[in-house]
């Protein structure tokens, strides 16, 4: 396959995110390359030598995930479709081993962050790794410590699933984007988004107001809103704004045209189609 042709992912095999990218390519392993950090798949993405990435951008228990929207911020990327993908925790061990075996649970921070009511409940501590692909490793050396992944982990390193679903909430979902350097919002899905960031002219009263408001009267429903900051001092605030519809609708055309002239700086991730993975993951 040609190296330009395939899709970046945050790495290595055996993470929520290697399963994302594997439903984005339908499962070609050929078409995908693991990366060790967001930031080189998007540096790799900018440089040409991939064509789309994948990344997750959004966690329905642990909140935004910064990184990814700092990189929207700063490289010129396009959202052109989401995935919605359920995400089930387990506890897996070496083969043969029971919970009284186990002295320490590891895993990448956020499986960690997503099952501290399964974990408060063990009496095990934890210990934070790179990932959990990093982690299952660590577990396959040490007899002794559990890891908390997705049942693809069990498969690839040789590991019993003790406990199973241990996440804290059972509709835990991440939301990845898929990017590109091309323009995609001519292209209508179904069920559609527009992603835009903002920054306010002035730091006033009622300054975010008066942009939601123009939203309001076109009774566009906004998905979400959330503040990062601008690095350009305290108080310097971007605005990242997801809305239902396409910026080719004409209603979501009109107020975006009219918040681009209230709002200092106005840039478009994307108009993009979003779908959710069904079905039982590994």
């Amino acid at each position: 396959m040609n190296k330009n042709k395939q899709v970046g992912y945050l790495g290595p095999e055996g993470t929520f995110s290697h399963e994302a990218a594997m439903i984005v390519v339908n499962n070609n392993t050929d078409a995908i390359k693991a990366y060790p950090s967001i930031l080189s798949v998007f540096e790799d993405l900018n440089a040409g030598n991939i064509s789309t990435a994948v990344v997750p951008i959004e966690n329905s228990t642990e909140g935004s995930v910064s990184i990814t929207l700092d990189c929207l911020t700063h490289f010129n990327m396009k959202i052109i479709k989401e995935l919605v993908l359920p995400i089930r925790h387990n506890l897996l061990v070496q083969k043969g081993r029971t919970l009284d075996d186990i002295k320490m649970i590891c895993s990448h921070q956020q499986p960690i962050a997503q099952c501290r009511r399964y974990i408060n409940s063990t009496g095990k501590p934890t210990e934070s790794m790179a990932s959990t692909a990093t982690a299952a490793r660590y577990v396959t050396e040490i007899s002794t410590a559990a890891v908390i992944g997705n049942k693809s982990l069990a498969e690839k390193y040789n590991l019993e699933i003790l406990d199973s679903d241990i996440q804290d909430y059972s509709n835990n979902v991440t939301r990845f984007v898929i990017l590109s350097k091309d323009d995609n919002d001519t292209t209508k899905g179904e069920n559609n988004k527009t992603s835009i960031i903002i920054s306010l002219c002035d730091d006033k009263p009622g300054g975010l107001y008066e942009i939601l408001y123009e939203f309001k009267k076109e009774n566009i429903n906004l998905t979400r809103i959330e503040s990062r900051p601008s690095k350009e001092g305290m108080g310097k605030y971007l605005f990242f704004i997801d809305m239902e519809g396409h910026r080719l609708d004409s209603h979501v055309s009109r107020v975006l045209k009219k918040v681009e002239k209230k709002v200092k700086i106005f840039k478009i991730l994307g108009s993009y189609e979003t779908t959710t993975a069904m079905g039982e993951l590994k």
